[in-house]
């Protein structure tokens, strides 16, 4: 008998499902993402975009349309509401009813939370945000350039610092280094600190020798943009030339209109199965058939943090529910799990990158090491980002 398999995202983990689904189930079966916007953007490449190695669109955002696999439905139509009880979804079109349902809608950002971000920030986590940002830096000679993390939790939790490294390599390839001072403020304790207080040292320890100013438990009220200056909440204010940020991320409204977020902003899941718990202490699931994944996902740690948000574990959440789903059509065993493990490829300029490792399920708290820069790692890291090549008609 066939079946319905919904899909709300057209994102990393949205689509790694549906490839996975596809490769597995025969065409009776219909899988369907839905998705707001007609391309997929790879975020991993607007920090290469900031500094010119990605000067093409083409490489950051590739139309869902070219996706080479045809047998998956593209339905490019805005999720308005979800009924995870009857596995009803509500679009701005229709109503469409699902035997399973996989919500990988991931983080959206709102940047009008922070007064003046919109007018006077550049916004790292957004593609024209990326072109912008290579354009100020190709005719910046002398001054400050100030990196902001204004909220946590924020996707790929390296990245604005791989920005702040990758900046500093740029402007010494220009040979104005001297004459350019680069500072990192944030919200954050350290960084990284779900990866823990060895990782964040030895990320200090990167920013260092890379001469980039760090100023943590700093959280932004404002941007005051006419006076080029950045105000926070412990009475400090610090002073830009060029401001570069990370706006304040969120659950889609949908999600929240749904009801189906806690007080992490987010959807509490089983952090092996990525079913939706109504008991986050006892883990008790709720709603048979229906999943979340990737950034829109809560998982709760060990030691009372939350899994970090990033491309590399909503690449495995995907895998797991896809073969659950699977197990279940076929009335098999559910035995895929996800196992809270991940590598990242963290950028520091002068073509090298370090390789990150981590056990994020570990007792008591995460175990995750950070292995010296190389130049092997950027090879592996580029390497991992073909995912255009393999998913994309050109």
């Amino acid at each position: 008998m066939s079946k319905t398999i919904l899909v709300l995202g057209g994102g990393w983990g949205g689509l790694t499902a549906a490839h996975t689904l596809r490769g597995i189930l025969s065409s009776d079966y219909r899988i369907a993402v839905i998705e707001k916007r007609k391309s997929f953007i790879f975020y991993p490449s607007f920090i290469r975009a900031i500094i010119g190695e990605k000067t093409d669109l083409n490489y950051i955002e590739s139309p869902l349309k070219k996706l080479l696999r045809k047998d998956i439905e593209i339905i490019n139509e805005e999720v308005i509401s979800i009924n995870p009880e009857t596995r009803t979804v509500h679009t701005n079109v229709q109503a469409i009813q699902c035997d399973f349902l996989i919500i990988a809608m991931g983080a959206e950002l709102y940047p009008e939370i922070i007064p003046g971000f919109n007018e006077f920030c550049l916004n790292l986590y957004d593609t024209k945000g990326a072109f912008d940002i290579h354009q100020k830096l190709k005719s910046f000679t002398k001054g400050k350039i100030a990196f902001l993390i204004t909220r946590t939790p924020f996707r790929c939790p390296p990245a604005p610092y791989e920005a702040a490294l990758l900046t500093e390599w740029f402007m010494r390839e220009k040979e104005v280094r001297q004459n350019v001072e680069i500072s990192i403020y944030t919200p954050e304790k350290q960084p990284m600190p779900v990866a823990g207080q060895q990782t964040g040292e030895a990320f200090n320890q990167i920013l260092k020798a890379h001469n980039i100013n760090y100023y943590p438990e700093h959280s932004v009220m404002k941007i005051e943009g006419k006076k080029n200056k950045i105000v926070f909440a412990n009475n400090a204010e610090a002073n830009y030339d060029l401001l570069i940020g990370v706006p304040p991320h969120g659950a889609p409204k949908a999600i929240a209109d749904s009801g189906l977020i806690d007080s992490t902003g987010y959807i509490p899941v089983h952090p092996q199965t990525m079913q939706i718990v109504d008991n986050v202490d006892e883990l008790t699931t709720c709603y048979p058939g229906v999943f979340a994944i990737g950034d829109i996902a809560a998982i709760r740690l060990l030691n009372g943090t939350l899994l970090p948000k990033g491309g590399v574990f909503a690449e495995e959440q995907a895998h797991v529910v896809a073969r659950n789903i699977v197990s279940q059509i076929k009335r098999e065993k559910i035995a895929a799990s996800f196992n809270g493990k991940g590598i990242c490829y963290v950028d520091v300029g002068d073509g090298m990158a370090a390789e990150g490792s981590g056990d994020f399920y570990a007792y008591p708290a995460p175990h995750v090491s950070l292995e010296p820069p190389s130049k092997e790692g950027r090879k592996a890291k580029h390497e991992f980002e073909r995912i255009f090549e393999l998913w994309f008609s050109k």
